[in-house]
């Protein structure tokens, strides 16, 4: 947060908006936009708005390192430590983006929330204002829950109400120090940004702009954060909504196995675009040769299922590097939301539900279209645990390198899964438990140093 107003200038510097957008001014509330366009040309300033965290990617089981002399050579200590879930998982390094760019993130949405409120809310001045509106909210909800599923434990509904959350800041004043929320509060304004957002939003989508957020993109993230909640109700409830709205899947029978780059940007089922930061071990299609898709995972895919050759390239003969993801270009994790992993949420709420016909009609609708033509047998489930038992595989395999394992693992162990990570690095063994509290990491040193909060305990 402290360079957060030099942030500022250069986002707008890059966003082209127009003269008189930013005027220097002595107090930090320096947003001074006038027109819709104006905030339009910021929300869509993605290289300021819209990433979210890489931790979950390097610190999950959907890659390994190949020796101790590769790992070593990792280009930060954020990716050596996140590998072998070292208490400090920064290793003294500071002004870390997993916990910054969120929160410019949450400026930018306060800023513009804030200036439209004082201007007579989002029904005044002109039409667009409403989406715009919608749009801060998304993104500060968005924001504000990638650094509480990061920073923060599990959401246990018993607990809730006293678990350390995250600094709430809901206006766009930067001299200033906020104390951490709880769990519960935080949760309660992510939740509300939500629900207003799709009031206010102009389309359902999806639209050209991918990286313009949408109703769609909203009950997308219902869902998402209800199922990592193990709400599953809510999910499933929130999942409908989209469904019912939207229902597109595309036939990998249709995509090129052999291209690096198989989707579009604009494809049928990406329905928000979204990027993790930067860090070569979360790269895909690298050719540094130090680290592979783990062998287990590709393990799991059948000989006629596309999804081995649509999403991974076989770089040295059995190993494998990931292609680029739903984002068409991207070499970082797609973190966006897309058709697949809603259809994937209803499912398994479906089967928690023990209607079991559901969830096979949903499964059987989404894998054929996965499958080469003419090999999918339409599965049948006769035994609620057998149905999730198959849900979970295919969703490991569908919503891979998408920085979705770990959260995963995290609410499956709260249910009992007893999913245990494992590396091994130069005859060292490194073990993380189920529920241990390094699935929470660390906030950066100088951010405690600067605000006084609470660090969590590893």
């Amino acid at each position: 947060m402290k360079n957060i107003l030099k942030l500022l200038t250069a986002a707008l510097v890059i966003a082209g908006c127009s003269k008189g957008f930013l005027e220097e001014q002595p107090s930090s509330k320096i947003f001074t936009p006038e027109k819709v366009a104006d905030f339009q040309r910021l929300l869509d300033n993605f290289d300021m708005i819209g990433h979210t965290s890489v931790l979950p990617q390097l610190s999950a089981d959907e890659y390994y390192i190949v020796s101790e002399s590769s790992w070593l050579s990792s280009r930060t200590a954020v990716e050596r430590n996140s590998y072998i879930w070292e208490e400090d998982v920064y290793g003294g390094e500071v002004d870390i983006d997993e916990w910054n760019i969120p929160y410019r993130t949450v400026f930018y949405a306060n800023s513009m929330i804030s200036q439209i409120d004082r201007a007579g809310g989002p029904d005044g001045g002109d039409g667009g204002l409403r989406d715009v509106y919608g749009q801060a909210l998304f993104h500060r909800a968005r924001a504000n829950y990638d650094l509480l599923k990061n920073y923060s434990v599990p959401y246990d509904e018993s607990t809730a109400s006293r678990d350390l959350g995250i600094p709430l800041r809901k206006d766009p004043s930067v001299d200033y120090n906020q104390p951490r929320s709880t769990v519960e509060e935080c949760y309660d304004l992510i939740f509300d940004d939500l629900v207003r957002s799709i009031d206010l939003l102009a389309s359902t989508g999806p639209i050209p702009q991918r990286n313009r957020a949408t109703k769609l993109a909203s009950y997308a993230m219902l869902s998402r954060i209800c199922l990592y909640r193990r709400e599953y109700g809510l999910a499933e409830k929130w999942a409908d909504e989209f469904l019912k709205r939207y229902d597109v899947l595309i036939d990998y029978n249709t995509l090129s196995s052999t291209s690096v780059a198989p989707f579009t940007r604009t494809n049928e089922e990406l329905i928000m675009f979204g990027i993790s930061t930067k860090y070569n071990n979360a790269s895909s299609y690298s050719s540094a040769r130090t680290f592979f898709v783990d062998t287990a995972l590709i393990d799991l895919y059948d000989r006629d299922d596309l999804r081995r050759s649509v999403y991974f390239f076989e770089r040295d003969p059995g190993r494998y590097v990931m292609k680029t993801g739903y984002n068409g270009i991207a070499l970082v994790p797609f973190t966006g939301m897309a058709v697949d992993e809603v259809v994937l949420n209803r499912a398994e709420c479906q089967a928690r539900g023990n209607r079991l016909d559901q969830a096979a009609q949903s499964m059987n609708r989404l894998l054929e279209k996965r499958y080469r033509e003419g090999t999918y047998e339409p599965v049948t489930y006769q035994d609620r645990e057998v149905a999730l038992v198959h849900i979970l595989q295919e969703r490991r395999k569908e919503l891979v390198w998408r920085c979705l394992r770990w959260d995963d693992i995290k609410r499956l162990n709260k249910e009992g899964a007893n999913i245990t990570l494992k590396r091994v690095l130069g005859g060292r063994e490194f073990i993380l438990l189920p529920n241990s509290p390094r699935y929470v990491f660390n906030i950066p040193q100088d951010e405690i140093n600067r605000s006084g909060i609470e660090q969590n305990k590893r």
